[in-house]
């Protein structure tokens, strides 16, 4: 075996408490010399009772958070530029509330009532439309900042998972990415800030989301497959990641956030700090963060724990962004190292596979802006990402020093482009979009025991969509994508003298209709059509994979998809209760799969996949009902379930679709601190293919706690043990094979979060 020396892509940890210190020291001491010249005071009531509502987060511009109520429900933000500002406030178990105020050197002063909704931790978002603050006509959630900081975990798909309709794919803690409706890889776009990330997480379930959990601001789902905005492949969804790298709305002087994590099940510690400077016309942005944790602890294992699943990861970034008039625009840099181990059953104990990846990412934005006119808004959004990724072996020798040899090693360059113009009322409509976008990837493979040639592929594509209202109570929203692809395949040093290249052009569409016939209650639907384009592992594959244990068989017959899905949901509520129930269908022509053959490849000892092609559908349901007992007492149902399989033949079940759950979750929360407990089911799952291992059902018990601290909530703990009871189980989307029980055990996890 070679012998390679291969640098530590990241540092170790012992300078994260130095790096809070400096860092939280220079930001208070700038924020002390910021000059204040306007005050908005404000008060936040219930609109029921007129009681004060504390905790209340007081939001200026575009998302920036700014204030927050106090015990008495009152709020003071200073150093405010004399503007005129967009403001929001919102509130657990509260209908938000926007309006305008004017600062002036005497200052502000509002007064807002609140309206219960007691629809605990999301709400219907805009991810599915390019229309501003106007929902799409399927199922949706979001997340806001709070709310991740509660659900903190080592992955976005841990930190989701057992939300309605998403599940988590796992091949340890590091490697979790959403699942939407049975839906996985790069069927279920995830973006940051509605452009692609760069990484290669939707390629195979040993790569990892290039993105710091504690690091997002916010984050807002979509279940469907109508989001024309981000491509036609989005068969399954949209999970739109977002950060303030690029300042768009900002204050004078320093705001920003500071955290730490910890947790027992992988011996994790975790810190992560950002802030941005704001000046009158610009403002810069600074983050970083530093991760690492041990293999975790899993019961049921021969030593109690599932070796190779350590993580280390750093990541670092600045931003700036600047305004001027209806103008406003800036651009980003982001690096991304990570190091994780996979748990790959390997014949020799002294063996492990160990992944490393780079990512460098930089961003733009500018934004036209022009209120009142036909033409309300230009976006124009640019990324590129250079990404670098080696599965690396590591086998321990006889004098206990460490052999490693690079197997796979992946380069991909990313380019990703759209712009969307909106315009108002034109004729029938109330608004629309126009839009345009491009995404182009090159990728260069290497390695000891490469699997697949080298390739490159361009999506350009056109967009529309329109909004109308028919009566006072019923809408209609459309949208449609033209879209032309091409897929190059060319030679490399295992695929010598090999050319291949297809191209193909697409129309996808949506169409959706709401109704609101009374007030509470809205009634919704969606029939849309997309297109999938089979990637070049699925097309070309011949060899071994060796991070996803795997020997891979590729078919380059294999056609584009074709999906036709249909959504129907319904939201209610009242002052004391909301719910939404949906159901969907959705019916995939030339569904591509990993087909277990159950053979064993001779040579490598792994086991023999071929990407194949099958008549698909899939068809099931979410449910999600909050009552609010008391003024402090929410108590919440959910359920979700997915039925897939073959269309034709025997109609043999697909493989790796999650079984029917439901969870029940009960949090008093008066506004200062809150308790919570969950109980999560999750049944048994039989219907799986002839090479598939079915899973038995699992009863989890979860319990939380956390305290709001500063008067204003700027300070916040949380403290949360999964698996109370210490639960042996496997869920049924766990890649990790050969394994009885490698899902972790009880972990108490704990989380200090202060917004300066």
């Amino acid at each position: 075996m070679v012998q390679l020396r291969i640098p530590n892509l990241v540092p170790t940890l012992p300078g994260i408490p130095a790096l809070l210190v400096l860092l939280v020291a220079s930001t208070s001491a700038s924020h002390l010399q910021a000059q204040a010249p306007g005050t908005l005071d404000g008060l936040v009531r219930e609109a029921e009772s007129g009681e004060p509502i504390p905790g209340a987060e007081v939001i200026l511009g575009d998302g920036e958070w700014v204030g927050a109520t106090t015990a008495d429900g009152r709020f003071q933000i200073s150093a405010l530029p004399q503007d005129t500002y967009r403001f929001r406030v919102e509130a657990l178990g509260y209908r938000p509330e926007e309006g305008v105020v004017e600062i002036s050197a005497e200052g502000a002063r509002i007064e807002v009532s609140l309206a219960r909704q007691p629809l605990l931790g999301s709400e219907v978002v805009a991810t599915g439309t390019p229309l501003r603050g106007v929902a799409p006509y399927q199922p949706g959630q979001a997340f806001d900042a709070e709310e991740l900081t509660i659900r903190a975990g080592n992955s976005f798909g841990e930190m989701l998972d057992g939300e309605p309709g998403l599940a988590l794919r796992s091949f340890g803690p590091a490697a979790g990415r959403p699942v939407i409706r049975g839906l996985d890889g790069d069927r279920v776009a995830v973006l940051e800030g509605g452009l692609r990330m760069g990484d290669m997480s939707e390629t195979a379930h040993d790569h990892a989301v290039a993105m710091e959990p504690l690091l997002a601001e916010r984050v807002e789902v979509v279940r469907g497959p109508a989001s024309l905005l981000y491509g036609s492949s989005a068969l399954g969804g949209v999970v739109n990641l977002l950060r303030r790298d690029i300042p768009t709305e900002w204050s004078r002087g320093i705001s920003g956030t500071a955290a730490t994590q910890g947790a027992t099940v992988n011996r994790l510690a975790a810190a992560v700090a950002s802030a941005v400077y704001g000046f009158e016309h610009w403002a810069g942005s600074a983050h970083a963060s530093l991760r690492d944790g041990r293999d975790f602890r899993a019961p049921g294992t021969p030593n109690g724990v599932l070796e190779s699943t350590h993580s280390r990861l750093v990541t670092g970034g600045a931003g700036i962004g600047w305004e001027s008039g209806n103008l406003r625009g800036g651009g980003a840099f982001d690096l991304h190292d990570h190091v994780y181990g996979v748990p790959e059953e390997l014949d020799d104990p002294d063996e492990e596979v160990e992944i490393r990846s780079a990512r460098r990412r930089v961003s733009g934005l500018v934004d036209w802006r022009r209120p009142g006119s036909f033409i309300e808004n230009v976006d124009l959004r640019v990324a590129g990402a250079r990404f670098l990724q080696r599965e690396v072996e590591r086998e321990r020798q006889d004098d206990a020093s460490i052999e490693e040899e690079i197997e796979h090693e992946f380069e991909r360059h990313t380019v990703d482009v759209t712009i969307t113009a909106a315009h108002g009322p034109a004729g029938i409509f109330s608004g629309g979009a126009l839009g345009a976008s491009i995404l182009a990837s090159d990728l260069t493979a290497r390695g000891a025991e490469e699997f697949h040639p080298d390739g490159r592929s361009l999506s350009v594509g056109v967009f529309a969509f329109e909004q109308a209202p028919l009566t006072e109570w019923l809408s209609v929203q459309a949208g449609l994508r033209l879209e032309h692809g091409r897929t190059e395949a060319r030679e490399n040093a295992f695929f010598p003298d090999f050319s291949a290249r297809r191209e193909a052009t697409t129309v996808s569409g949506a169409i959706g209709l709401s109704a609101r016939p009374r007030d509470g209650m809205e009634v919704g639907g969606q029939f849309a059509r997309a297109h999938r384009t089979p990637l070049l592992e699925q097309l070309y594959s011949e060899g071994p994979h060796l991070g996803a244990g795997r020997f891979e068989v590729g078919e380059p017959a294999l056609r584009n998809e074709l999906g036709h899905g249909f959504d129907l949901f319904t939201r209610f509520g009242g002052v004391r209760a909301h719910g939404e129930v949906a159901l969907f269908y959705n019916r995939i022509d030339d569904y591509v799969f990993p087909r277990r053959t159950g053979e064993v490849h001779e040579g490598t000892g792994l086991p023999v996949v071929e990407w194949s092609a099958t008549e698909a559908a899939f068809a099931g349901g979410e449910v999600a009902f909050e009552a609010l007992l008391s003024s402090a007492l929410h108590v919440r149902v959910t359920g979700d379930y997915v039925r897939a399989g073959e269309r034709l033949g025997d109609r043999e079940p697909l493989p790796f679709i999650p079984p029917a759950r439901a969870s029940l979750t009960a949090r008093y929360d008066p506004g200062s601190w809150w308790i919570e407990g969950r109980g999560r089911l999750a049944a048994e799952q039989r219907r799986v293919p002839t090479t598939q291992e079915p899973t038995d059902g699992y009863a989890l018990l979860d319990l939380q706690a956390g305290v709001r601290l500063g008067g204003d909530g700027s300070h916040m703990m949380t403290f949360r043990i999964d698996n109370l009871l210490d639960t042996v189980y496997r869920d049924h989307l766990s890649r990790v094979d050969e394994r009885r029980f490698p899902m972790p055990g009880r972990n108490i996890t704990a989380v200090y979060h202060w917004t300066f």
